[in-house]
């Protein structure tokens, strides 16, 4: 999986359920849902602060911080 090797936060899109729950929780408000596909996205995953609560609060652990 060479698209997520230098990521830090890495979203499966095929297990994304679009609830946006991680949007909600994420204090540094980088995640999003794409209006197009429904789908959690990232703006700047530098600005991450990899305490992993979206990871934790995700139900179908679509998200991982590595």
């Amino acid at each position: 999986m060479k698209e997520g090797m230098n990521k830090i936060v890495i979203i499966d899109e095929s297990l994304c359920i679009g609830c946006a729950k991680c949007v909600e929780l994420c204090p540094k408000k980088i995640l999003y849902i794409d209006k197009a596909t429904q789908k959690c996205k990232v703006t700047d995953e530098t600005k991450c602060d990899k305490l992993r609560g979206c990871e934790w609060i995700c139900s179908v652990k679509a998200i991982k911080i590595v």
